[in-house]
C-alpha cells in the first residue's frame, strides 16, 4: 500500500483510517537497508531567525517570494538569494510569500518575525493554503481521541490539550497513533519553531520521552529501535528530521500546505 506505515495500517486503531500499526519490538518487520533518518545535529545555519526557520521549516524545494525591498532585507540577514523569488508579477506557484505588515486576504500566516528598529513584523504566509475538508478534520479528531483513550498514551498538560483539540499535523498524528497502538508512547511536548508561536498551524514537531514504557533516550535499545522504525517509514509518514536530545527524541515534519490531502492519497 502506497505511503503506509511500513506497509501496515492503523485500521485496528481507528476504523476507516486505512493503516495498521507497525510494531517496534524485535520481531517487527524491517525494511531492507532503510535510509538513515535525518538529524538536526548539524550546526545552526548562519544568519538571522528567518534563515534558521527557512532551513528547519520548509522543504528544500519551497522558496519565498517577496518584493524587491523585502528580498534585499532577507538576503542581508543571511537568507540565500537563490531561495527568493520576485513577487511583483504575482506569487510563483509552490512558493510562500514574505510580507511586511499585514497578510493578504485569504493567506495563512506560517511564521512571523520582529523587525529591528520600528517594531513592525515580517510575515511568512501561504498565499493559497489548502484547507482540510470536514471529513479530513473528523479523521484528525477521531485519531487524536483514540490516542488519548489508549491507556498506554501519556500526554499530560499542554501536550494533552493539543491532542484534545486535534491540532496535530495528520502525518505526525499517524506516526504517533502507530507507535501507541503497538507499544505505547510518552509525549513530553509539541514544540513550535521560533517564529511560529501564536500561529494556527497544526503541530508538526513532537518530543517523545518514552516508548513501550522505556525512557528515551535513557534506554539506548528503545531509542535505537524507535530511530530505526522512523527511518523505515515511507512518505508521507517519513519524518523530515529526527533528533535525539537529552530529554527525548524530537520528531519533526516540515511545512506543507495540505498535509491532509497527502495522507488521504497515501491511505486510500
Amino acid at each position: 500500500m502506497r505511503g503506509s506505515l511500513l506497509g501496515l495500517g492503523l485500521a485496528a486503531l481507528v476504523g476507516g483510517a486505512g493503516l495498521l500499526p507497525a510494531a517496534l519490538g524485535d520481531d517487527a518487520p524491517r525494511a531492507a537497508d532503510p535510509a538513515p533518518v535525518a538529524t538536526s545535529s548539524a550546526p545552526a545555519p548562519a544568519g538571522g531567525p528567518v534563515t534558521a526557520w527557512l532551513d528547519a521549516a520548509l522543504p528544500e524545494a519551497t522558496d519565498l517570494a517577496a518584493s524587491t525591498a523585502v528580498r534585499r532585507e532577507l538576503t542581508g540577514t543571511g537568507v540565500p538569494a537563490d531561495r527568493l523569488r520576485p513577487a511583483e508579477g504575482g506569487v510563483p506557484a509552490g512558493t510562500l510569500l514574505a510580507v511586511v505588515g499585514t497578510a493578504p486576504e485569504g493567506a495563512r500566516v506560517v511564521a512571523a518575525f520582529d523587525r529591528p528598529g520600528d517594531g513592525s513584523r515580517l510575515l511568512v504566509v501561504d498565499p493559497a493554503p489548502a484547507e482540510p475538508t470536514a471529513e479530513e478534520l473528523d479523521r484528525r479528531r477521531s485519531l487524536a481521541q483514540a490516542l488519548l483513550a489508549n491507556p498506554t498514551t501519556r500526554a499530560d498538560g499542554a501536550a494533552g490539550e493539543v491532542l484534545r483539540e486535534a491540532a496535530v499535523d495528520p502525518r505526525l498524528l499517524g506516526v504517533l497513533a502507530a507507535v501507541t497502538a503497538s507499544d505505547g508512547v510518552g509525549i513530553a511536548a509539541f514544540r513550535s519553531l521560533p517564529g511560529e508561536e501564536g500561529t494556527a498551524l497544526p503541530a508538526r514537531r513532537v518530543l517523545v520521552d518514552s516508548v513501550g514504557g522505556a525512557p528515551v533516550p535513557g534506554d539506548p535499545t528503545a531509542t535505537e529501535r524507535l530511530r530505526a522504525w522512523l527511518a523505515a517509514q515511507l512518505p508521507p509518514f517519513a519524518p523530515d528530521d529526527v533528533e535525539v536530545t537529552d530529554t527525548g527524541v524530537l520528531v519533526s515534519f516540515r511545512y506543507v500546505s495540505g498535509p491532509d490531502a497527502l495522507v488521504g492519497a497515501a491511505t486510500r
